[in-house]
């Protein structure tokens, strides 16, 4: 072989690798952009199952914001719970979430049979410890924005914090949290089979944060509308409503 068919050889075989290379760049994003529309479809669907208790949340979420600034003497009902979190702080931050994120999540499973878990007084005891601990660190991560961004309730502000809130804090602390912290728990404390992370973020996370968004986002806009003592109250409230309504649907999925 004389040196110019070497030459013409090795341009083929560049070449070839640089199609191939390209090619596999173009599946990757093709399986990709499936699996994001597999995630939005399973967040529509979902948002679909509870369009009523989720429209029922943004109800209250508006009206709270509505009330407390529109109807002369609600921002005074609201004062003790104020004054509470600020003289508190992480301790009313994590009894909030105790109470409702755990004990009133806790009677619902321990009075309906269908979705009573095995060990009902542990599981009880540990959504109050996880809500607790949830509590203090969503406070602080609120006080950090108000330190970030201020306290006014502009549009502006209130889109800065909701931004970072949804699209930094939920998808890199929140979601994958969770995500690993409820199976476990549904699982009877019983770790499952381990997954890959690209696994793990594409069935567990993309989906849960598809879901959370369609959810959320406008309730976390009304949230830090209120003056920062009265967000991690209030959240704590909204929390509680979403996951009894959740245990509700897992409620009837197990009566059928």
């Amino acid at each position: 072989m004389s040196s110019n068919d070497k030459v013409m050889e090795m341009q083929d075989t560049d070449a070839y690798l640089l199609i191939l290379w390209y090619n596999c760049g173009k599946d990757k994003e093709r399986d990709f952009a499936v699996r994001l529309m597999d995630s939005i479809r399973v967040g529509l669907g979902s948002a679909r199952a509870n369009a009523v208790p989720m429209a029922v949340l943004w109800l209250l979420a508006a009206s709270a914001v509505a009330v407390y600034y529109r109807v002369p003497g609600a921002a005074d009902v609201f004062e003790p719970l104020a004054k509470w979190q600020t003289d508190s702080g992480w301790i009313a931050a994590f009894l909030n979430r105790v109470v409702f994120c755990g004990l009133v999540p806790g009677a619902f499973l321990l009075c309906v049979r269908s979705i009573r878990p095995p060990r009902p007084m542990l599981t009880v005891l540990v959504y109050c410890l996880w809500g607790g601990c949830w509590g203090v660190a969503c406070d602080a991560f609120y006080t950090f924005q108000a330190h970030l961004f201020g306290v006014g309730t502009d549009a502006a502000t209130l889109v800065k914090k909701t931004l970072v809130d949804q699209l930094l804090w939920n998808v890199f602390i929140c979601t994958p949290v969770n995500a690993l912290f409820f199976p476990w728990v549904a699982n009877d404390f019983h770790r499952g089979p381990m997954l890959d992370w690209g696994t793990f973020l594409r069935r567990d996370c993309l989906n849960i944060l598809v879901a959370n968004w369609i959810v959320w986002v406008p309730v976390t806009v009304a949230v830090y509308a209120f003056p920062l003592p009265l967000q991690i109250q209030l959240v704590g409230f909204a929390c509680s409503f979403w996951m009894l309504v959740a245990l509700r649907v897992a409620a009837k999925g197990g009566a059928r």
